[in-house]
């Protein structure tokens, strides 16, 4: 039997939009529908009769720049060499029904997770024990490759941020009333996260961007 080490494409069931490459110019493409600033997505590929994730794209409008796709990179197996190009498609917003909720305390959390109780949440506990300090964004990031996250839900300073798992770009955002203040990374029930020296708010602030 030929094993073949690609992710092959799959369905995708929350909230996505497929679009098709109208032209490529290196790592910049046009496509054939304006999608919101920040929404990542995967370009797929014909190979071997199929279709495989070959690159990230991050979108700004009708354009996308790529980027590499490395999540299934393993030194022991050599991945097919396939480029996105012209007609070929991207399916934006995968995994946008998977997400991570950060919040400073457990009420904050939980309220926070009734909200999205239609997505599937993946618990911080779980990111906890991966780190060793406050979190930056290759933590996020090789953590939703892990998890399978599309979005990060932070709650900071009375706003909730909606932001894609990869761009960490803010892709939705909306008020709410008494938002508390950070005394620990985020809320886990691990015990070792309790952060004194830095203003929270701010660092996690510092990280999204398309806030400004």
């Amino acid at each position: 039997m030929r094993i073949i080490f690609v992710l092959f494409l799959a369905v995708f069931a929350f909230g996505e939009i497929t679009a098709k490459i109208i032209s490529v110019n290196n790592d910049i493409a046009r496509i054939d529908k304006k999608i919101k600033t920040g929404i990542s997505g995967v370009a797929l590929c014909p190979y071997m009769d199929e279709k495989i994730i070959c690159a990230r794209a991050v979108a700004k409008g009708d354009l996308v720049k790529f980027y590499s796709y490395e999540t299934l990179k393993n030194e022991a197996f050599a991945l097919p060499i396939v480029t996105p190009k012209k007609g070929d498609e991207i399916i934006f917003g995968k995994d946008y029904d998977r997400i991570m909720i950060i919040a400073p305390n457990q009420q904050e959390y939980l309220n926070i997770k009734n909200k999205y109780k239609n997505n599937t949440i993946i618990s911080p506990d779980v990111f906890a024990a991966f780190l060793d300090d406050m979190p930056n964004v290759n933590n996020f990031r090789k953590f939703a490759d892990l998890m399978n996250i599309g979005r990060y839900i932070f709650v900071i300073d009375n706003h909730v941020y909606e932001v894609d798992s990869y761009s960490f770009y803010v892709i939705n955002s909306h008020k709410i009333k008494n938002s508390s203040k950070y005394t620990k990374a985020f809320f886990t029930y691990f015990s070792n996260f309790d952060i004194t020296d830095k203003n929270i708010e701010n660092y996690y602030l510092d990280l999204l961007k398309g806030l400004k």
